[in-house]
């Protein structure tokens, strides 16, 4: 039943994405293995279920231009820490290209940063459909399933970030600022320090 519910759940909050019904539990199960993969250091099976996940086939580009435009109102919008403006304007610019990488991560980010954290997690799980590899998406889903005080995937989440990042050390280092960030509780703290520890690396430089 609750597989069932997070099926419907994925579909209401990506009906504006080329995913077909067929690949939601694919998409689900598939990240929630390299959450786990990640989290026991198992490079082998992670690089392998990042693969299955590749090979889901993906829309083309639509309308990109005016998609852009619009991605660029929500980002102007978050300077300005109008939240629920930047969510509306991602949501538009996603029905108007859902093939975009950036603009599907940039909405499960305004989701996160409005509180709504299970279409936050829905968004990202959306935007790593589409690009496994983009750190920045591992990111704020450890930091969504932080919120929900789930700190075996939070920390999966952050140890997928640092192991993906094309700039470990630039990683770390915001790795280990987010750690003082206040709007980081306490469970996503934890998870940091786990993800950090993971690689053998101290919670603070030494």
């Amino acid at each position: 039943m609750r597989k069932m519910q997070n099926m419907l759940m994925l579909a209401a909050a990506l009906i504006s994405t080329p995913v077909h019904a067929g690949q939601y539990d694919a998409v689900f199960s598939q990240i929630q293995r390299m959450l786990i993969q990640s989290a026991k250091n198992d490079e082998a099976g992670l690089n392998a279920t990042r693969q299955q996940l590749e090979s889901l086939p993906k829309s083309a580009h639509q309308n990109m231009k005016e998609a852009r435009a619009l991605n660029q109102q929500g980002l102007d919008a978050l300077k300005r820490n109008d939240y629920p403006s930047a969510a509306t304007a991602f949501q538009k610019a996603q029905e108007t290209d859902p093939a975009d990488i950036e603009i599907a991560g940039n909405l499960g980010y305004a989701n996160l940063k409005l509180g709504q954290f299970k279409r936050a997690e829905h968004q990202l799980i959306y935007a790593l459909s589409l690009a496994p590899g983009r750190s920045s998406s591992w990111f704020n889903l450890g930091q969504v399933y932080g919120a929900l005080n789930d700190v075996e995937k939070a920390t999966g989440a952050f140890a997928t970030t640092y192991r993906l990042s094309q700039n470990r050390a630039k990683t770390e280092q915001f790795m280990r600022q987010a750690l003082t960030t206040s709007e980081n509780n306490e469970t996503t703290r934890v998870a940091l320090q786990q993800a950090l520890k993971l690689f053998g690396l101290p919670e603070y430089p030494q």
